[in-house]
């Protein structure tokens, strides 16, 4: 598109205030033609240190959705899946490990990155029992963790083209013929914009374009996690309560593992995560009843190969803890809340992979549900309509093999910056 006169404004809606709308909005009202409105569905917590407690485990349950997100796995019954409820997003309790994506290598970004230094008592014995272990980098700042709202967002509040409106959840999109004219919240305010961007994420994005009666093909579609199982140990003595939940990790191509220093409510507990990166298994996002709540159907471990990883990893696991390193810091290592003792399968195949299909979880890392090139165009133009937009892990073609932090800030500032470049 040509380049737009200086005199003339573009207004945008911006709808998710997460990893990737503070973002988007952020850079779109750097430039002053820019008119940005950002609907947020939750609070603003303010800026400051998060409590880092690492992911699903993170002890901070006003920074989680309220009513949760409820998904299905695979053969299994409704569960709560922990995501971030307000400005920065899932970011409010993430586990901060910044992995950068090799084809967005050259894309910058605001994120500061550490390498962790304090490594904890599990962490330092997993980077000694070994050799593919390396010590994780964080987004944090002076040893502290940060959110993408501290980073991107709360620099901008003082410009007079940014507005930003927590509390306020978008519950459907108004079309006229092709064009989205208008967004309605919850307690039915209508905001009109010239462009709409929807960065609610991997649940939320398509459950709003489906409840809106889009109908581009492929919307809700291809829903991936990296799937992962956690097993629990007792430390012993002398465990490093201030060092980051996640310090070290061990890389083994299509498999991970992340010790967790730290559980919260539970001192001198920790755990080893092990999970597949590279994931086979597809699920899907649905709005049976247009004023429901999404049906989210994970269909983890619904592949031959995805078992497998899954079995590999937490046999990854067991070989770890059976080393001198762990066994000198682990008293217990237990497979749930009963107290089974790892001992209970280690070395049968078949126990372990019964045991893993039984016990999924994920890194949750949620992706893949407007897929670039099925739902949207490469600049993140929702196909078959002018003024649509999206910005969010659901554009991922599927599960990036790595943590989506950093991805999912690189392709927000790439397409933020095209939209700004040709005014959308």
């Amino acid at each position: 598109m040509a380049a737009r006169s200086p005199a003339v404004t573009t207004r945008w809606l911006v709808i998710g205030g997460g990893t990737s709308g503070c973002v988007v909005a952020s850079r779109l009202s750097e430039d002053t033609r820019n008119e940005v409105v950002l609907l947020e569905a939750g609070p603003d917590h303010g800026p400051g240190p998060v409590p880092d407690r690492g992911g699903a485990y993170l002890d901070e349950p006003t920074r989680l959705h309220p009513e949760g997100e409820i998904v299905r796995r695979q053969g299994g019954d409704p569960e709560p899946y922990p995501q971030g409820f307000g400005l920065g997003g899932t970011t409010l309790i993430s586990g901060a490990l910044a992995s950068p994506d090799p084809e967005l290598f050259a894309v910058s970004h605001l994120l500061p990155i550490e390498k962790a230094e304090r490594l904890g008592m599990l962490g330092s014995a997993v980077l000694d029992a070994d050799a593919r272990a390396r010590p994780a980098t964080l987004v944090r700042h002076n040893g502290e963790r940060v959110t993408v709202a501290d980073v991107y967002l709360r620099p901008s509040l003082l410009r007079t083209n940014l507005m930003v409106v927590t509390g306020s959840p978008v519950v459907s999109l108004a079309l006229e013929g092709w064009r989205v004219a208008r967004a309605m919240t919850a307690d039915g305010i209508e905001y009109e914009a010239d462009r709409f961007a929807v960065c609610a994420g991997a649940i939320q994005t398509p459950a709003l374009l489906l409840r809106s009666g889009l109908d581009t093909p492929g919307i809700g579609e291809g829903l991936q996690d990296h799937p992962a199982c956690a097993i629990t140990v007792e430390l012993g003595a002398g465990s490093d309560v201030e060092a980051p939940a996640i310090s070290v990790f061990v890389d083994r191509g299509n498999r991970l593992v992340v010790p967790l220093n730290n559980l919260p409510r539970a001192p001198g507990y920790g755990a080893l995560l092990g999970g597949v990166m590279s994931v086979s298994s597809v699920g899907r996002v649905s709005v049976p009843n247009q004023d429901g709540a999404p049906l989210v159907e994970l269909r983890q471990l619904s592949t031959s190969a995805d078992v497998n990883g899954l079995t590999d990893a937490v046999t990854d696991m067991l070989e770890l803890l059976d080393t001198e390193p762990m066994r000198g810091v682990v008293r217990r290592a237990f497979l749930d809340d009963h107290g089974t003792p790892v001992a209970s399968i280690a070395g049968d195949r078949d126990r372990i992979r019964d045991w893993a299909v039984a016990h999924v979880s994920g890194f949750h890392h949620l992706s893949s549900t407007c897929r670039e090139g099925v739902v949207t165009d490469p600049l993140g133009r929702v196909l078959g309509y002018e003024n649509l937009f999206i910005c969010d892990a659901s554009l991922f073609p599927k599960a990036p093999p790595r943590s989506p932090y950093l991805p999912i800030v690189q392709m927000a500032e790439r397409l933020s910056a095209v939209w700004r470049a040709d005014g959308g």
